[in-house]
C-alpha cells in the first residue's frame, strides 16, 4: 500500500459550532472555539428551529411563535460569540428553521464548512447504545469531518494525543489523512490502530506482524511529524478495542473514517455500527471521516 499523499496541514477555514442551547452543546464548545482558534478559523455558531418547536401553536400564532423563538435563538446565538468577538476571534452565527440536519447542510454548503462540531446525547437500554437521532443524520450526511463530543469526554481541550482507527477503506484512509494532518499541526502523538475481528486464517503473530507492515506503509514521508507514529494491532471486537486503546494512551481525540467498506459499512446504524458505539461511549471528543466518493455523490 502506497503511504499516504498528505498536504503539511489540512486547512480548517471555517467551523461551524451546531447548538440546540442544551447541556451536550456546551460540552462541545470549548473544542470547537480552540480548533477554531489554534487554525485561525472563521467560527460559526448554528442553530435550527425545528418544526416540532411550534407546531401546537394556534394557526393565527405560528408567526409570533416563530418570531419570538428567533429572537431568543438570536440573543443566545450572540451570548456565545460576544466574548469571541471581543478577543478578535472571527464569528459569525447561522438561524435558521426547517429539519435540522438539511438547513446545517445548507450552512454548510453555502459557507465552505470544513468542519462541523457538535455535542451528542447518548442512551443506552436493552444492552444498545443510541445517539440523538439529529447527531446521527449529520455524520451520516455531512460532506466534511465532523468532531463530536459525547456525554462520557473527560479529556481537556487540546490536542497532544491521537489514535486514528483505520480499517483500510477509503473512508478510513482519508480520515488517516486528517489524523496525519492534525499530528502535524498539534505537534501530538499518532498512533494508527487496525483491529481484526474475523476469523483467523493464519497464525494471531503473522497477522498481526503483516498489519502492522501495512500500517506503517501508510505514514508518509511528509509532513515530518515532531514524534514518530506508532501501529497497533488488535483482535476482538472492534468498537471495544478501539476503545481500549484510546483509553490507555489517553487520547485526545479519536479519528475514523464512516460509510466505508469493511468495518465501518453501513451495516446497524445509519453511519455504521462500529462508528456508532465509538462515538456514543468514549471519553474524548471523536473526529468521523466520510468516505470521498459519497461527499462527492452528495
Amino acid at each position: 500500500m502506497k503511504a499516504l499523499e498528505v498536504k503539511q496541514q489540512i486547512a480548517l477555514k471555517n467551523i461551524l459550532f451546531a447548538t440546540d442551547f442544551e447541556a451536550s452543546a456546551g460540552r462541545a464548545l470549548p473544542f470547537a472555539v480552540a480548533l477554531a482558534d489554534r487554525y485561525g478559523a472563521k467560527f460559526y455558531a448554528a442553530h435550527v428551529i425545528p418544526p416540532g418547536a411550534y407546531a401546537l401553536a394556534r394557526p393565527e400564532s405560528v408567526e409570533l411563535t416563530l418570531e419570538e423563538l428567533q429572537a431568543h435563538a438570536s440573543r443566545a446565538l450572540n451570548q456565545i460569540i460576544d466574548p469571541l468577538r471581543q478577543h478578535g476571534q472571527r464569528c459569525g452565527t447561522l438561524l435558521g428553521c426547517g429539519d435540522v440536519p438539511d438547513v446545517l447542510m445548507e450552512f454548510v454548503r453555502n459557507h465552505a464548512v470544513d468542519l462541523v462540531v457538535v455535542g451528542t446525547s447518548s442512551r443506552g437500554g436493552l444492552g444498545k447504545v443510541l445517539l440523538g437521532s439529529t447527531a446521527e443524520d449529520i455524520i451520516r450526511v455531512a460532506p466534511c469531518p465532523v468532531l463530536t463530543v459525547g456525554p462520557h469526554v473527560t479529556a481537556s481541550v487540546g490536542v497532544c494525543s491521537i489514535v486514528c482507527a483505520t480499517d483500510f477503506s477509503l473512508g478510513s484512509l482519508r480520515a488517516a489523512e486528517f489524523a496525519v494532518s492534525l499530528a502535524h499541526k498539534f505537534r501530538a502523538d499518532l498512533t494508527l490502530v487496525h483491529v481484526v475481528d474475523e476469523a483467523l486464517t493464519e497464525s494471531p503473530d503473522l497477522a498481526i506482524r503483516r498489519t502492522e507492515q501495512r500500517l506503517r506503509e501508510m505514514i508518509p514521508s511528509e509532513p515530518n511529524l515532531l514524534y514518530e507514529p506508532k501501529v497497533v494491532v488488535e483482535i476482538g471486537p472492534v468498537a471495544e478495542r478501539i476503545l481500549a486503546v484510546a483509553n490507555e494512551l489517553i487520547a485526545d481525540v479519536i479519528v475514523m473514517g464512516v460509510r466505508g467498506a469493511g468495518a465501518f459499512a453501513d451495516t446497524v446504524s445509519h453511519f455504521g455500527s462500529i462508528a456508532h458505539r465509538v462515538v456514543a461511549i468514549a471519553s474524548c471528543p471523536v473526529m468521523t471521516v466520510g468516505d470521498p466518493r459519497k461527499a462527492e455523490d452528495e
